[in-house]
């Protein structure tokens, strides 16, 4: 537990870093700060939201709650949590620091073989735990999806050594990394966490739904992929391939239904925030995947692919809207953030009211820009809601630390 809850309170930091990022960000937008690089830290919020925040989150609580006590004391897990941490602070501080692109590479081909050894080692281990079927599905698509991600980068490191950025590989290899960590990854992950809690509580029938629901998404993931290459046009083999990618989205988003009475039955009894916390994030994933197979039609494809801010905002939609909310709401759960301490919810508050303002103004944005209409307001509102997010992300993060010590003495004041 000390190590679940060391790690876990390390991805809250990492957390604090990233809207740190963000709020930098927003701010080069709207004030005159030119000894800030733009790019370089765009990059470096990006990675390190990925990796230091979102995959650390996830590996940790893949491990310690899907793999039994013998294996979670493996040194290798150990070495591998350490090493993500390490490789995305060493991305980071290479990118704004010194924003020298090849060293920036290299901390994150390192991350990448740091996945690989992950994968080897848990996909072994999950398979001699033997969890449901369901949970066992998930988990290997996740880490699946996890390692073929790296494609996307690596491509990007080619074009970039061979001088030929700026082609349609580059940003097809983007959509490929995305793809693979938004909708495989960090999707199939929070669903394997879930399906893991509520399955000894289903009933037949419902455990029925969640294996369907789990199959579709699991087989939606690679056809999906070419909905994302529609915008340049490609050849039919590969239209039709987005077709059934489509299909396979909807028809996930329709079987979700089935089993989100259940998940939100296992919440029922929680406290307010997070009841709320998680059907924010399950209705946010609902949206994603109605909006993403909606993608095959040309008129929206077009508008969504070649559109910045509706790109955004639907990035975010996943990120802010979907996957942290839901780990977030899972610590609250697990007690590594304590909502008996005030500080909690009202940091869960503040950040949570901060991604939904952002969504909204992201969305918004995007609309006004299909119409040609656009305002500079818009970046003012944003940098508002990035300070939110940057206060409710260190709230946060000192709540765990007070929930921390809360735990301990409890267990002390019980004893």
């Amino acid at each position: 537990m000390k190590s679940k809850r060391f790690w876990l309170t390390v991805s809250l930091f990492n957390l604090c870093i990233a809207a740190l990022l963000g709020f930098i960000l927003r701010s080069k937008i709207v004030f005159d700060v030119p000894w800030i690089n733009y790019l370089n830290v765009l990059d470096a919020h990006s990675h390190f939201t990925f990796g230091g925040w979102v995959t650390l989150a996830l590996l940790v609580l893949l491990v310690y709650e899907l793999l039994p006590e013998i294996f979670c004391k493996r040194k290798i897990y150990t070495w591998v949590f350490g090493l993500i941490f390490l490789t995305s602070i060493g991305n980071l501080l290479a990118m704004i620091v010194t924003g020298n692109i090849f060293l920036a590479n290299l901390f994150f081909t390192l991350f990448f073989l740091t996945a690989y050894v992950f994968a080897w080692f848990f996909i072994r281990h999950i398979r001699i735990a033997k969890p449901n079927k369901t949970v066992y599905l998930l988990t290997v698509a996740a880490t699946v999806s996890l390692v073929l991600s790296s494609a996307g980068p690596f491509t990007i490191f080619y074009l970039h050594a061979t001088g030929t950025p700026h082609t349609y590989f580059f940003r097809d290899a983007l959509y490929v990394y995305l793809h693979l960590q938004y909708n495989g990854f960090f999707t199939l992950s929070v669903f394997a966490l879930l399906f893991n809690k509520l399955y000894s509580g289903l009933s037949a029938m419902q455990r029925r739904n969640a294996h369907i629901f789990s199959v579709l998404l699991c087989l939606s993931i690679l056809p999906s992929l070419f909905l994302s290459f529609l915008w340049q046009e490609p050849n039919e083999l590969f239209r039709q391939i987005a077709i059934v990618g489509s299909i396979l989205t909807l028809a996930a988003a329709l079987s979700f239904i089935f089993s989100a009475i259940p998940i939100l039955n296992f919440f029922k009894t929680d406290a307010p925030i997070q009841r709320f916390i998680i059907v924010l994030s399950m209705s946010a994933f609902l949206t994603k995947m109605i909006l993403q197979s909606l993608t095959i039609i040309k008129s929206v494809g077009n508008a969504v692919f070649g559109n910045r801010p509706v790109i955004i905002g639907f990035l975010h939609l996943v990120f802010l809207a979907f996957v942290t909310p839901f780990i977030l709401g899972w610590l609250a759960r697990g007690r590594i953030l304590s909502l008996k301490i005030k500080l909690t919810s009202d940091a869960l508050i503040i950040f949570m009211l901060s991604a939904i303002g952002n969504e909204g103004l992201l969305m918004v944005q995007g609309v006004g820009a299909m119409f040609l209409k656009g305002g500079y307001l818009f970046s003012w509102f944003l940098w508002i809601v990035s300070v939110g997010l940057l206060s409710g992300a260190v709230l946060t993060f000192v709540a765990g630390i007070k929930s921390k010590e809360y735990y301990y003495d409890s267990i002390i004041g019980g004893s």
